[in-house]
């Protein structure tokens, strides 16, 4: 009996001196394991090789230490050795073998790293972060072939990505035709380009590549290319953009709906949504001067548009780009009323000179109380005029006003040579 619990003392005294050299062991693994971690975020070389050290078998820190020596102290022939235990202990991860790609690129072994470029893709053939990366690394090797392959993969997997790589290509390349047989039939992905073209000041080869957008058969929102009809207005291009909005307006019903017969202005019963864009109206909001639309009060159709003037202000912040011909009679006309509209002068509509701002144009003024009423205005462009603005203003405008004034059914029409107002 005696000899027994002696047994079990010792058996207890070597499972409790086991357990404890487990724990000894478990416990400086993990302090190993944070040790190297905390000495592998200095990322400098000294302590990269004492992560190294304490952790041999990890290949990030083999990795970090490759690209440090590639791209910090530029030593890429010492960087071979890093990278590749790197991708020996781990040939599953493609930046490693990107790295070591590089690292041949940069001792002048341009095969070896092709060959384990291809290995990278190998191992992950549709990451667009990989592609990506892999796709400028051909550029840096002078393979743009190859590249645009892989950013072909990369704009159709991410598209949000479309921006960078389009950019990275234009830069690389500046050949318009290359980078479009490149885009996934994707709307977003060719309005980013033309949007990138546009930057540069490239107008023509932006309406190339629109062109082809509106000649595709690709479901488009029409929002999605109002920034080009603002672009080519900001250009004076006015031909142009009033065609890109003619184009848009065939693939939108939508906006089809803004466009009466005979009638230059968009939207002129104020029934649609107001766009801030294009050829529509816009509004930038003025002190002393509400603008809203009024479903209570119209003329014809379901609202107007009402302005509540309240103490001044001579632009009511409401306007309309309109695309004209020179040399040529319009009329322009319209149906309003108001109410207890007190002023010296009153509000009219007035047809300005989108270059020079000078009023070629204006409806008479309305003070006071009226019933729905219409004015008109007859107005000849100049030999060189193709764009006019459409706004409602007051001349003088820092005179008091008090009051409210609705307009409806704006219409600008061409007259035919002789015809005068009526």
């Amino acid at each position: 009996m005696p000899q027994t619990s002696k047994q079990n003392r010792i058996r207890r005294m070597l499972l409790f001196i086991v357990c404890a050299t487990c724990a000894a062991f478990y416990t400086w693994s993990v302090v190993k394991i944070y040790l190297a971690q905390r000495l592998a975020d200095h990322s400098d070389e000294p302590s990269l090789l004492r992560a190294i050290a304490l952790a041999p078998q990890n290949a990030d820190y083999h990795n970090l230490l490759c690209r440090r020596m590639i791209f910090v102290s530029e030593e890429p022939q010492r960087a071979l050795s890093e990278c590749k235990k790197a991708s020996t202990l781990n040939p599953y991860n493609s930046s490693i073998w990107l790295d070591l790609a590089q690292a041949y690129y940069f001792t002048g072994d341009r095969q070896l790293s092709i060959a384990v470029t291809q290995k990278a893709l190998a191992v992950d053939p549709t990451t667009p972060d990989t592609l990506w990366s892999v796709a400028n690394f051909f550029l840096i090797q002078g393979n743009a072939s190859e590249a645009m392959k892989q950013f072909a993969i990369v704009l159709r997997e991410e598209p949000s990505l479309a921006p960078a790589v389009l950019n990275i290509c234009w830069q690389s390349l500046h050949d318009t035709n290359r980078i479009q047989s490149i885009l996934p039939p994707n709307p977003q992905i060719y309005m980013a380009f033309i949007k990138l073209l546009l930057s540069t000041g490239d107008v023509n080869s932006a309406s190339h590549i629109w062109s082809s957008l509106m000649l595709s058969k690709l479901a488009l929102d029409y929002r999605q290319g109002l920034f080009y009809i603002d672009s080519l207005l900001q250009n004076h291009e006015v031909t142009q953009a009033s065609e890109a909005w003619k184009q848009l307006a065939l693939r939108s019903k939508t906006l089809q709906a803004y466009f009466q017969p005979d009638n230059l202005i968009m939207d002129g019963s104020f029934s649609q949504e107001i766009l801030n864009s294009g050829f529509d109206w816009r509004y930038s909001p003025k002190p002393q001067i509400s603008v809203t639309l009024d479903r209570a009060e119209f003329h014809t159709a379901d609202r107007s548009l009402k302005l509540v003037y309240n103490g001044g202000g001579g632009d009511a912040g409401i306007f309309q780009y309109i695309a004209v011909q020179p040399g040529t009679r319009y009329r322009l006309s319209a149906w309003v009323r108001s109410e207890d509209l007190e002023a010296a002068n009153g509000p009219v509509l007035a047809v300005v000179d989108s270059d020079n701002n000078e009023t070629y144009s204006s409806t008479e003024e309305t003070i006071g109380t009226t019933t729905w009423h219409r004015v008109e205005t007859v107005l000849q462009t100049g030999p060189e005029t193709r764009l006019l603005i459409l706004a409602v203003l007051r001349r003088p405008g820092e005179t008091h006003i008090q009051g409210n004034f609705w307009i409806d059914d704006i219409k600008l029409e061409a007259l035919p040579p002789g015809e005068t107002a009526q």
